[in-house]
Parts: C-alpha cells; sequence; structure tokens
C-alpha cells in the first residue's frame, strides 16, 4: 500500500516492515523507486517467489529523512508512527556507532556517489565509479569507518589494506571529528598516505 506524502512534495510513501534489524517492502512501486532509481536496498526473493527490498538501518534512516517510508511500532497501524529520530534510537540498539555511520553515507550520498552495503567485518560501504552498474560491475572503493573511543590495532588495518589489495579495491579510512564531519584517509599497502577529500574530481561515483 502507498500513500501521498503530506508535505506537499507528491512524492509517494510506502509501508515497510520492520523485522529486528532490517525493514522490508514489497511494493513493487518501491523496488523500482528505491533499488532501481536510487540503488537503495537490497533484493531478495521470498519462499513464494516474491520479489522483497531489504533495507539496512542506514537506507531506513535515509529514507525516513526524505519522508519516503512509513513504519508502526510493532507493524501495527493504530500504534505510534516512527519519526526519524525514534527510528534511530530503535536501530541503535543493534549498532551503537549507527548514528556517525549515517553521517558518511549521507555525506558520500550527497556527493553523487553510488553507495552500497560493504563486506561486514568493518567494510561497511561500497562506493562505485561513476556510471557504474553495481549490479555488475565491481566497486572501486571500500570504506572502513574508524571513530573515536575505538582504537584500531595495526594488524586490524594490515588485513583491511590486504583485503582492498586482493580485490583490487582502494581502501579508505572514514571517521567523524567532534563537529560531525566526515574526514577521509587513504590507505596503500598498510600506509595512511593523506587525508583526502572526496569531491567529483578525485571519486567518482
Amino acid at each position: 500500500m502507498t500513500e501521498k506524502a503530506n508535505d506537499n512534495s507528491e512524492k509517494t510513501q510506502f509501508e515497510g516492515i520492520i523485522e529486528k534489524d532490517k525493514v522490508i517492502l514489497i511494493d513493487k512501486n518501491a523496488i523500482d523507486e528505491f533499488y532501481y532509481n536510487s540503488y537503495i536496498g537490497t533484493l531478495e526473493e521470498s519462499s513464494k517467489s516474491e520479489i522483497k527490498l531489504i533495507l539496512d538501518p542506514i537506507e531506513v534512516l535515509l529514507l525516513s529523512e526524505r519522508n519516503r517510508i512509513l513504519l508502526w511500532k510493532d507493524n501495527v497501524k493504530k500504534n505510534q508512527l516512527y519519526d526519524f529520530e525514534s527510528l534511530l534510537t530503535y536501530f541503535t540498539k543493534f549498532d551503537q556507532r549507527l548514528w556517525q555511520k549515517y553521517i558518511i553515507y549521507m555525506d558520500l550520498r550527497k556527493r553523487g556517489y553510488i553507495v552500497r552495503p560493504g563486506y561486514g567485518e568493518g567494510i561497511d560501504f561500497l562506493v562505485y565509479k561513476r556510471g557504474s552498474d553495481f549490479e555488475n560491475d565491481s566497486a572501486k572503493y571500500l570504506i572502513y569507518p574508524v571513530f573515536e573511543g575505538d582504537p584500531v590495532e595495526l594488524k586490524e588495518l594490515d588485513r583491511m589494506s590486504r583485503v582492498a589489495l586482493s580485490s583490487r579495491k582502494d581502501l579508505i579510512v572514514a571517521t567523524v571529528d567532534r563537529l560531525s564531519k566526515p574526514i577521509y584517509y587513504s590507505v596503500n599497502k598498510f600506509e595512511i598516505i593523506n587525508k583526502i577529500n572526496l569531491d567529483e574530481r578525485e571519486y567518482a561515483r
């Protein structure tokens, strides 16, 4: 089921179902718009051969901020409708660094990059070159978030650099300063080269 957004934007809002740390959308129009047009979510086929769109918490926050998704507490419409802040509180139970990761995710997307979920185990995002088809092409950059209060062991950084090298991708260490501004560092063969600015001249969508 879909509804028109109430902010006079004429954009459609889509109903979702919360399942622990994920949100599921089954509306075909939502799948077309979010997955194929905005590169949001992951497709999954159900046991009934139905296609559904699985959203990670960061993607849910993005759609909530854009007023494009409707979610109710306990998935019951009589209950309270989640807003951005309440969704952030809910999903932070599963990831204490969600807000900082969201800052990085939004910064990359606002710069026009295609950003997809990473491998896990530290690689949270994959960033693709401009004009890439993320379903068929390989990502160019691996984004490894590191935050204040969470020291990274050298052997872990070495492991990440080897993962990037073996997959022929560039490793980028991303952090967020006290002013909530993302900062990016290029890592090459376990050497932190320099602080970089992710812009359209240096990094492609």
